[in-house]
């Protein structure tokens, strides 16, 4: 077994890491719309109760024709207590 110690300074880290970053593929932007499939999930529940909270009036959907769709920042703001 060989063991190597490599001595860097902070400059030279920085250096890797910004060419590292850059051999790294960017993550395609994501829509902050989801459906009710998405949502549940997101909460980790069950797609009834995203409808039944709906229909309570602490979600506020959108729709798309037949589709309906929630905001992650809607649904953020339930879980943190900061929907209507």
């Amino acid at each position: 077994m060989i063991e190597l110690t490599v001595r860097l300074t902070d400059e030279q880290l920085v250096e890797i890491a910004k060419r590292a970053a850059a051999l790294v593929p960017a993550a395609p932007p994501t829509s902050p719309w989801l459906n009710v499939t998405d949502a549940a999930e997101r909460l980790r529940c069950g797609k009834d109760r995203i409808y039944d909270l709906i229909a309570l009036g602490k979600l506020h959907p959108r729709r798309d024709g037949r589709r309906v769709l929630l905001h992650r920042d809607d649904l953020d703001a339930y879980v943190e207590g900061r929907s209507t």
